[in-house]
This record gives C-alpha cells, sequence and structure tokens, in this order.
C-alpha cells in the first residue's frame, strides 16, 4: 500500500490481462466468465432448431428469466400501490392539500439529499486525483533520486 493510506492502484498490484495466468498473486478467482459458468455448471437457455442453436434470453438462465422477471412485476407492483396510496392521500385531503404540502416537503429533501451526493461524489473525486498526484510525485521524487546516484 502506498504510503499515504490514500488506497491502492491497479498498477500497484501487477494486474495482467491474459487469460491464462491470474490476475494478481492474491486472487484465487477465475480470469474468465466462461470459467465462472463452467465451475457452476450454469446452462443459459437455448432452443435447437433446424440443426442450429439460438439464445433464448440473452445468455441468461430459466432461474434467471425467472428472477429478472419477479423483480420486474414486484417493482411495477409496488409502484402501482404506492401511487394508489398517494392518489388516494389527494382524495382524502382535498380540501385542506395537506398531502400535497407533504409531497412538496419530501419532494425538496430528496432533491437536497440527491444533491449532498453529487456534491459528496465531487469531493470524493478531488480526494482521489490529488492522492494519484501525490503518488505520481512521489514515483517521480524516487526515480530522480535513483538517478542521481
Amino acid at each position: 500500500m502506498s504510503k499515504s493510506g490514500e488506497g491502492i492502484e491497479l498498477k500497484e498490484v501487477k494486474v495482467t490481462s491474459t487469460g491464462d495466468a491470474p490476475k494478481d498473486s492474491r486472487s484465487f478467482r477465475p480470469n474468465t466468465i466462461a470459467e465462472i459458468n463452467a465451475a457452476m455448471n450454469y446452462q443459459p437457455l437455448t432452443m435447437q432448431m433446424c440443426g442450429s442453436t439460438w439464445n433464448i434470453g440473452c445468455g441468461n438462465s430459466v432461474e434467471d428469466i425467472g428472477i429478472i422477471t419477479t423483480c420486474y412485476i414486484t417493482l411495477w407492483s409496488s409502484l402501482l400501490a404506492l401511487y394508489s396510496l398517494l392518489l388516494k392521500a389527494i382524495l382524502d385531503t382535498d380540501e385542506q392539500s395537506t398531502a400535497l404540502y407533504t409531497f412538496l416537503f419530501f419532494g425538496i429533501i430528496f432533491v437536497f439529499m440527491v444533491g449532498g451526493a453529487v456534491y459528496t461524489g465531487q469531493l470524493e473525486e478531488a480526494r482521489m486525483k490529488k492522492a494519484r498526484a501525490w503518488r505520481r510525485a512521489q514515483a517521480l521524487k524516487a526515480e530522480g533520486q535513483e538517478e542521481a546516484e
């Protein structure tokens, strides 16, 4: 790890892009998707027709397609239920518009939270750039000292 303690760069762990050697001396994971699929006995959904194999489901298995479909159905059902509850709240508080003011308040809070997350992300990116520049400066300084000797 670098002296600054700001994280580790890929070049510091000597990552290779070849498929036959491990990516890193600490890595025990397979290098390719094919190796992962072979280890898990993963079978994508295919169909044999007219002597050729056709992929169905973009390389997903039947289980994956079921999980994805269930997630979408759950998401849209939850959204429909939420909108139904919001509509009921609007209709129940029609005279004082209490629900509308509540939604406005929550909307403003949401905008501030998203803005804070974006600002925090920008700070993190600036910190990482500063750390990389410090590491580069230290590396150049070390190279300069080695050449002087």
